[in-house]
């Protein structure tokens, strides 16, 4: 599925890549015939909400191409610095780092061990299959954070040791699957959930239509 993991995520990184070819085939099979994706809204803000306070319940995500509409604040705020080095992907690619053919929208930026991911699964995604994908997303090395924010409904957030520390939320918006994460993180033992909430609301900014 997705694109955020790197080498020190590798196992959380195959669960989303696993998943993500899952819905690839269904996109496939059930896109034709569907209407132009929809654009995003007018510019986000670069002002940090967190994630806690913040309504997805109005929000309807563009399931195509927002990493570019991702406020240099909002990427300096999540790496804790300016970014140095970026990519991006789309579906049909390769994603970063991986043998793995994506089925998402996504992005990353990186400044020295730190890098801040998205992404958004191209297909639509009902809130059945979410809940699957919501049970089947904590990888190895990784523990849930059930006192976490939610990202949507379904939402799941995991806190990833074992070198890198990683923290990711993965959650359904509207009927977009979206991911956001910030690896690389200080192992600190404490709780980064709220930089990376924070993360997530830009995120959600940067892909609102409406």
């Amino acid at each position: 599925m997705l694109p955020s993991s790197r080498t020190p995520q590798r196992s959380p990184r195959s669960v989303r890549a696993a998943v993500g070819t899952v819905v690839l085939l269904l996109g496939l099979a059930g896109c034709s015939g569907e209407s132009a994706p929809q654009q995003p809204a007018a510019e986000p803000t670069a002002e940090s909400t967190p994630l806690a306070d913040y309504d997805t319940a109005d929000v309807r995500p563009v399931r195509g191409e927002f990493c570019a509409r991702v406020t240099e604040a909002a990427v300096a705020a999540a790496l804790g610095g300016e970014s140095t080095a970026d990519d991006s992907w789309r579906p049909g690619r390769r994603l970063p780092d991986s043998s793995d053919i994506g089925n998402e929208f996504g992005c990353s930026w990186t400044s020295g061990s730190v890098r801040a991911s998205a992404w958004v699964f191209a297909p639509p995604i009902t809130a059945d299959r979410a809940a699957d994908f919501a049970r089947e997303a904590v990888g190895k090395k990784c523990e849930r954070l059930e006192m976490a924010p939610a990202l949507g409904r379904p939402s799941v957030a995991q806190h990833c040791g074992g070198g890198a520390e990683l923290v990711r939320f993965h959650g359904l918006v509207g009927d977009a699957w979206v991911g956001c994460e910030i690896s690389g993180l200080p192992v600190s033992g404490g709780d980064d959930t709220a930089r990376v909430g924070e993360w997530c609301v830009a995120v959600l900014e940067a892909l609102r239509t409406a």
